[in-house]
């Protein structure tokens, strides 16, 4: 059995404060749900980093209270980029999920809106399953700016008008459920393959 003992501006700190909060500039108090991939996650910082600046703590034994050392380069991540990190977890546990035209269904079969909105409304997103409704939503972006979850989308590819939707990685990549090669949830480069340039529409942001 573990006993703590906490200071009273520490105490005052985990119970007012709700969730963990930073001792200092280059320090965090951890909560009974972290690791270190979890802190290393919410700091944008390497697992080995953070691992090499606490040797003082025991990796398996993590709880409310601890106080974590931060690297020097540690920022925590933007409110953006903790939505868009879990919508895009959420959808990378689908890879090889088989694409069905109409399929909304995880683990089982989906199409391309519907893979969207399962990943967004799994994260506290409200989507409807269609891409042309979905290319009405959030506002538009230019290739230069894409940043990562922003909504990709295809124009003519089976029928007139927006008719693909993808989540955009980063990097020129994009995570969908496509019908280009194999037919699933699968993740692929983007611009400079020319089916998808040929029938590029535009770009969406609906995670600020």
């Amino acid at each position: 059995m573990r006993k703590i003992v906490l200071s009273t501006v520490l105490a005052t700190s985990l119970l007012f404060g709700g969730i963990a909060t930073a001792a200092s500039s280059n320090q965090y108090i951890a909560t009974d749900s972290d690791t270190f991939w979890t802190i290393s996650q919410k700091f944008n910082v390497k697992l080995s980093d953070l691992i090499a600046t606490n040797p003082q703590v025991n990796q398996q034994n993590i709880y409310a209270g601890v106080v974590i050392n931060l690297p020097v380069q540690a920022s925590k991540k933007q409110n953006w980029e903790v939505k868009a990190d879990a919508i895009i977890a959420t959808g990378m546990k689908q890879l090889g999920t088989p694409y069905v035209f109409g399929g909304n269904t995880p683990n089982v079969a989906f199409d391309c809106s519907g893979f969207v909105q399962y990943a967004f409304n799994q994260n506290g997103f409200d989507l409807l399953h269609s891409a042309v409704l979905l290319s009405q939503l959030g506002t538009p972006v230019e290739k230069s700016n894409l940043r990562k979850g922003d909504l990709v989308f295809l124009q003519g590819t089976y029928t007139s008008g927006v008719s693909h939707v993808g989540i955009y990685l980063g990097n020129n990549k994009v995570l969908h459920a496509g019908t280009m090669g194999t037919r699933e949830v699968k993740i692929s480069t983007f611009f400079g393959t020319p089916y998808y340039d040929s029938h590029y529409w535009g770009a969406r942001r609906l995670i600020n």
